[in-house]
């Protein structure tokens, strides 16, 4: 019996452990799943893509549970968003013209931007040391299809189409070293390397160089993708901006994993001179690796729109992926008044529960209900508070996303200066490193005359080392200069004096001086050494200047997040002209090329408040102000006395407030804004504030023009308070 009962229980061991082990081996490819994935390129496999590479065999796909296949492309873009948008799993790196194709109705959405400058530039044949862009007039240019940015930039220097000859583009590099072609477009990336491995002497002229900033590669997919995977899309965009972080970091193991495994035909010196041309362009300790500026791609697509491609004031928002969406405050906006309603409700039935049972002793249901009716009121104090908290943090939330908007566009006003700052020390590092050996070699062999026409050049050439002169304005200089010293030889329209008298600034001089200078037999020498040091000293300058600008943007962006100590414990002094500036001075960036501010401020007298909740009216105002512009239009701002007031006007050029809805602006939660673009606090938020500091605001509108007065007392000594 005993052995009959142990081999039943073996057996039934044995049939569960089976049993285990085959659901194991079943479910094994749901345990182990990954999503497939096929991320298409715009070229052939080089350092250009290095951070897909890296995020796949660092194995960060593969964190997130995708399976990647990397495509390379022999065709350029050409059906690249067809293929992504053909089946979901896809995604490409694509070039600005995606925001064409989105427009054309292919259904696609760009989630992240590797490259922050378009490594696209226009190569010359160098010539002599004096050409410049409007050297290509009547010249052979080679030119790749969709080249929108170099068109964009030859259109603003004043080059039309017609003023050179253009070619197909060839794509073979050697052809302008050999005179085939004058000028072609190319990547600075590597074909910048290509063109002096070959020894080819040219000209780089980049489109940035005229303001025309295009974005550089980029990151997209389907809408499709983005509505059914969202996660899957954030997953596979954080893995790759990951790998390219790893990729710039380790340049060289990257290198050496592309040589390897996907193009063996290149060489590492080629691929290690492709990825350090990317870091200026991908400006990955400046910015974050796949940021995008709104801003930037609506600047994109008013060149486009110059062109006759795409209409103006396009309305980008499904265009561009939006990694971290504001919170939607309208599920905790319904739920708190669906709970009010039910609290009343219950309330109501309660009242009528208590009429029925205390009916018969009309003393104790008035007892009674007058014990509830205290109990309700103080419910319903507990839900104004809860109330009151709930509007707070709504509060809190708009600043910081206000905050959240003025800062997003800072990185680009310091690229500005601190370019500045690199170009002009790098020509200090060429002045000290080479020039300054040439200067001691020539000062050696000088004689005391030279050395007294080297300090009269040397006086006029540090004289104004801000003057700077244009391609256009330099060649008018060299026709007037070769005029007026046309019986001097060495002042040849094309030769190396004449070039030399205009960089020294020597042109400036008297006529006799200038020819005293020329009979020198160390004319040149005398020339170049003026050169060099006014560059030096113009560098120096420069420097000066972009440090001081990046300084007022640091500092006026500090002085809007951080609040002071007497803003911290209650009221202070407030210069509201002072924080108005500050304020206008946060928000140049987004609105200098739309929006024209005129200024009129007559008064220096301050009031007495809070500044950080001051501040956020002005921030309002102005918010209220360009959203009823659409960001172009004008707005006029006044600050002066009234009486005891300080009178502040915003005067805006907007579509202006409807009659039917002026006398509910200023309730809670009413908005005219659509889409969700307000929660309708911003006015009702200013009015409080202001009622507070024992001000009033007023306002007035009609089609084209809305005036919101705002009255603040002005500050006197009688009106601090005694424990301030």
């Amino acid at each position: 019996m005993l052995k009959v009962s142990y081999t039943l229980r073996s057996k039934f061991f044995s049939s569960l452990v089976a049993y285990s082990v085959t659901l194991f081996l079943c479910s094994g490819g749901d345990l182990f799943a990954t999503d497939k994935i096929e991320l298409y390129l715009k070229w052939t496999h080089q350092f250009q893509f290095a951070g897909y590479y890296a995020a796949l065999e660092k194995g960060y796909y593969k964190d997130v549970g995708l399976d990647v296949d990397i495509i390379e492309s022999r065709k350029g873009v050409e059906g690249l968003h067809q293929q992504v948008t053909a089946e979901a799993g896809r995604y490409g790196v694509g070039t600005n013209e995606v925001l064409l194709q989105w427009h054309a109705g292919t259904p696609i959405v760009v989630i992240a931007v590797i490259f922050q400058h378009s490594p696209s530039v226009l190569y010359l044949r160098k010539i002599s040391s004096t050409q410049s862009i409007h050297d290509i007039a009547g010249k052979k240019v080679m030119l790749s299809p969709r080249v929108y940015e170099i068109l964009a930039y030859l259109k603003k220097e004043g080059i039309k189409s017609s003023d050179f000859i253009q070619l197909e583009h060839s794509f073979k590099f050697e052809e302008l070293g050999n005179g085939k072609v004058d000028a072609l477009d190319g990547y600075s990336t590597s074909q910048t390397y290509d063109l002096e491995k070959a020894k080819v002497p040219f000209l780089t002229f980049s489109p940035r160089m005229a303001g025309i900033d295009f974005y550089g590669d980029n990151l997209f997919t389907s809408q499709f993708e983005l509505e059914s995977n969202p996660e899957r899309v954030k997953n596979f965009r954080e893995a790759s901006l990951r790998g390219w972080q790893y990729a710039m970091n380790h340049k060289e193991e990257i290198a050496d994993l592309i040589l390897s495994k996907y193009n063996g035909s290149l060489s590492k010196e080629r691929l290690l001179y492709e990825a350090e041309q990317m870091v200026p362009l991908i400006q990955p300790i400046l910015v974050e690796i796949g940021y995008m500026n709104p801003g930037r791609w609506k600047h994109i697509a008013d060149i486009y729109s110059e062109f006759g491609m795409l209409p103006k004031n396009l309305d980008l928002d499904s265009f561009i992926y939006n990694p971290n969406p504001q919170p939607n405050y309208t599920i905790i906006i319904r739920s708190v008044a669906a709970l009010c309603i039910l609290v009343v409700l219950v309330w109501i039935l309660l009242r009528q529960r208590w009429n029925r049972r205390y009916s018969e002793n009309l003393e104790k249901e008035v007892a009674q209900r007058t014990d509830e009716l205290r109990e309700i009121n103080q419910s319903l104090k507990t839900t104004l508070n809860d109330l009151t908290e709930a509007q707070g943090r709504l509060i809190n939330s708009e600043k910081l996303a206000t905050i959240g908007k003025l800062a997003a566009g800072m990185a680009h006003e310091l690229n500005t200066p601190l370019g500045a700052i690199v170009s002009s020390n790098h020509s200090i590092a060429t002045f000290l490193k080479a020039d300054l050996r040439v200067m001691i070699e020539s000062l050696s062999k000088f004689e005391e005359n030279d050395f007294r026409l080297l300090e009269v050049l040397l006086k006029e050439s540090l004289r104004d080392e801000s003057h700077f002169i244009d391609g256009k304005q330099e060649r008018a200089l060299k026709k007037e200069l070769a005029s007026k010293f046309s019986d001097a030889l060495k002042m040849n329209i094309s030769g190396e004096h004449i070039a030399l008298v205009i960089e020294s600034g020597a042109y400036r001089l008297e006529e006799e001086k200038v020819r005293s200078i020329l009979e020198s037999k160390k004319s040149i020498e005398l020339l170049q050494l003026a050169k060099f040091i006014a560059n030096a000293n113009r560098s120096c300058s420069i420097i000066s200047v972009a440090t001081e600008k990046a300084t007022h943007v640091v500092k006026a962006l500090k002085n809007y997040l951080v609040s002071d100590q007497d803003s911290k414990s209650g009221e202070s002094q407030i210069d509201v002209v002072h924080e108005i500036e500050n304020i206008l001075y946060l928000y140049y960036y987004n609105i200098h090329n739309q929006v024209t501010i005129s200024k009129n401020f007559t008064t220096s007298r301050k009031c007495l408040g809070n500044r950080d909740s001051l501040n956020q009216v002005w921030v309002n105002l102005i918010n209220n102000s360009l959203h009823a512009m659409s960001n172009e239009g004008s707005i006029e701002i006044k600050v002066e006395d009234e009486a005891d007031f300080i009178k502040v006007t915003f005067i805006d050029s907007g579509v202006g407030i409807p009659e039917s809805i002026q006398p509910k602006i200023f309730d809670p939660f009413f908005t005219s804004k659509t889409d969700a673009a307000g929660l309708g606090l911003g006015l009702d938020i200013c009015k409080k504030i202001i009622l507070n500091l024992r001000g009033r605001i007023e306002f007035e509108s009609k089609p084209g023009r809305t005036a919101f007065y705002v009255y603040l007392p002005a500050f006197s000594p009688s009106s601090e308070p005694s424990n301030h």
